[in-house]
């Protein structure tokens, strides 16, 4: 049998015996929406949890709209121009409208990103600001709130704040931290500091399993917290089919229409797998850029993989592990025991010690003490490669041949869009 998967804008294929084929990523598609203007309109009047929009943009003079940086891909482009038209339905001036980019601890875009996900129309007619995160002088400190007995100190862009009506746009995929993107995540992380994100990122880290695919877990509870101390007042967000296109729209109160869009989102993204694999052939596709996006693809794989299991990890990663997280490699250097014992000791205020990257690197550890990774790279370097605890090889059929030699006659998988997969097994357990 002769397969492939994406590999950033091109593929791998490789052959395996069919015999060996336990799961592949088929899923039921979910019909795309005709009309999207129309869709969205309707929406915008008859939102879940809240009155209509355009009862809540009445004399509002400063409406901040929250969007995603290039690490995500909702299609903006699409959904921007019929959400302004409908403001300017309700007579909102343009001069009244402004953006604020989400990109979390994420480095901000260049004007050719901004351009590429917005649209140059946009991009000229309206004030686009970014958050940096690298800036703390640009952000409030709005105090505490508490999830699961764990302390979260707000700090969040004044931009953010100081809107009178704050807005946020997203798609829904499932996340291994969050259960699902959006909603709430567009505000935390999106738009506070480190010591925000540090603490909701260590809720992560702490939880027992990887909860992709669980709206309702710790760390969206404290995400979600932020986000109504901050004043969110409005989502608008979107689920994508397996074709790549809009199939559902769900706008109003961040949790009432997060969730319901999350069902969908379930529908659209669970694969029923009959059994755990030996061998779980991943592509990180479409969370290409680096390991920090990438290694959303590497848990969905772990999620499908055999305790003692091999999991061949094909991703691109040009921009190497990450940006803004000096410390990411020391995390990376220890066990998972190690690793939470270290970041249940350090308060998540302490920017130094860069609790962020205690969440990535723990689940690392929790994915390598489970497994053997075989990656396939072009980004990745050897010294990150010996980092992350992988062992490199040339193409995914070199991978596989080994995996097939020490596990012979093995069970394989194969994830073709592993950043966004949610396997989940029908006749047992199969958490991580």
């Amino acid at each position: 049998m002769r397969l492939d998967i994406p590999f950033g804008e091109i593929k791998h294929s490789f052959n395996l015996p069919d015999k060996n084929l336990l799961f592949i990523d088929q899923v039921e598609d979910v019909n795309e929406i005709q009309d999207l203007r129309q869709a969205i309109f309707d929406m915008l009047d008859k939102p879940i949890g809240t009155p209509p929009l355009r009862s809540l943009t009445k004399e509002k003079q400063n409406i901040v709209i929250l969007i995603e940086d290039n690490t995500r891909h909702t299609p903006l482009k699409q959904i921007l121009p019929v959400l302004l038209e409908y403001l300017a339905y309700c007579n909102v001036p343009d001069r009244n409208i402004s953006f604020l980019t989400a990109p979390g601890t994420h480095r901000i875009m260049s004007v050719h990103e901004i351009i590429e996900k917005v649209g140059e129309d946009i991009y000229n007619r309206f004030r686009i600001y970014q958050h940096d995160v690298t800036k703390p002088d640009e952000l409030y400190d709005e105090g505490y709130v508490e999830a699961g007995g764990y302390r979260i100190p707000i700090q969040v862009n004044k931009k953010a704040v100081d809107a009178d009506l704050l807005m946020g746009i997203g798609e829904i995929v499932p996340h291994s931290d969050a259960g699902y993107s959006a909603g709430a995540k567009i505000v935390q992380p999106g738009v506070c500091g480190y010591a925000t994100t540090a603490a909701t990122h260590v809720l992560a880290a702490l939880q027992d399993r990887f909860p992709i695919g669980v709206a309702d877990n710790l760390c969206r509870s404290g995400i979600e917290k932020v986000a109504e101390k901050v004043g969110l007042s409005f989502i608008l967000n979107i689920v994508k089919n397996q074709q790549g296109k809009v199939c559902g729209v769900f706008a109003g109160d961040f949790i009432k229409a997060h969730r319901k869009g999350c069902y969908m989102a379930e529908k659209v993204y669970s694969i029923p797998i009959p059994m755990l694999a030996d061998v779980v052939v991943v592509s990180s596709w479409p969370c290409d850029i680096d390991y920090w996006q990438a290694g959303k693809a590497l848990i969905a794989a772990a999620t499908a993989t055999k305790p003692g299991g091999i999991i061949i990890f094909a991703t691109p990663c040009p921009e190497r592990i990450a940006h803004n997280h000096p410390k990411l490699n020391q995390w990376l250097k220890m066990s998972l025991a190690q690793a939470i014992n270290r970041a249940k000791e350090i308060s998540p205020e302490n920017v130094d010690a860069d609790l962020v990257s205690a969440d990535i690197a723990i689940a690392n550890a929790r994915v390598r003490e489970n497994a053997d990774v075989y990656v396939i790279s072009d980004g990745l370097t050897e010294e990150d490669i010996d980092v992350l605890g992988f062992r490199r090889f040339l193409s995914v059929q070199e991978a596989l041949d080994e995996a097939l030699r020490r596990i012979p006659g093995a069970t394989i998988g194969i994830l073709r869009k592993g950043g966004i997969a949610f396997p989940v097994v029908k006749t047992q357990n199969a958490n991580v």
